[in-house]
């Protein structure tokens, strides 16, 4: 074997072991089966949108703002100035008022009140507490089905839950800032999340295998391809025989 034939054998070893990703080439096949792409992402949106509207029930919200107080609402002091004390009391206890809210003897007196058909185990993960323990409130959430169900059940627990308190945690009290209103919207799904995130899901799917195909597609489409995969120069090219002859003054056979 001479030098020349050698340096080619060695130009190929190294080109087949080191696979070189051309990001201009990527974006470039991604372009081209841009149609692909727009309609895998269009089927993504379309089948979001029709699995949160039919398929996912929505939900409704209803809730209300206690404010912690380590005063009990029958002791003199309760009318006196509050001090710096008193508040860090006060936030200290924010969090043993959320776990009292949402205990079990506080939640099944509540489902009773409200008279509603369900037991401790079926809303305790309806009910959820969001702790401000800076501005000492306490807000409490159910999330349910129905509306009308979610705001009896706040109801029942705003007013259940201050006496458990008072007899639990000795001189505090607790006072109802906002009470439960009547949700006149849905809290979940949100068809417009819903739906730009199965459009984002079916781009990336898109765009993946467009990818992919094309990492995966070893054919020489051209003769500066192949000159630039394994740096041989190309002398010349043979025309495919299927389309000699197709052509008009061109030479060649063809099958009639």
């Amino acid at each position: 074997m001479d030098t020349r034939n050698q340096n080619a054998a060695v130009g190929m070893t190294a080109s087949d072991d080191t696979q070189e990703i051309d990001l201009g080439e990527l974006f470039g096949a991604i372009w081209a089966r841009k149609k692909f792409v727009i309609l895998l992402t269009l089927v993504g949106a379309a089948l979001a949108f029709l699995i949160t509207t039919t398929f996912i029930k929505p939900t409704y919200r209803s809730g209300f703002t206690a404010y912690v107080n380590n005063h009990s609402l029958y002791s003199s002091s309760s009318v006196d100035t509050i001090n710096s004390s008193d508040t860090s009391a006060s936030q200290n206890l924010v969090q043993t008022y959320a776990a009292i809210m949402k205990s079990r003897p506080v939640v099944e007196d509540a489902v009773k009140e409200a008279a509603l058909p369900y037991s401790y185990r079926e809303v305790s993960g309806c009910i959820s507490t969001d702790i401000q323990s800076d501005i000492q409130l306490v807000v409490l959430n159910v999330t349910m089905k129905s509306p009308e169900e979610a705001k009896q059940l706040a109801d029942a627990i705003a007013d259940t839950a201050p006496d458990y308190i008072a007899d639990i945690v000795e001189g505090s009290s607790m006072k109802i800032v906002a009470k439960p209103v009547l949700p006149d919207s849905k809290y979940s799904p949100s068809v417009k999340k819903n739906t730009v995130i199965g459009a984002l899901i079916g781009l990336l799917l898109a765009v993946a295998v467009v990818v992919i195909s094309e990492l995966t597609d070893d054919r020489v489409k051209s003769a500066d391809e192949l000159e630039k995969k394994f740096g041989i120069p190309v002398i010349g090219t043979i025309p495919s025989l299927d389309q000699v002859g197709k052509e008009k003054g061109s030479y060649g056979y063809y099958q009639k």
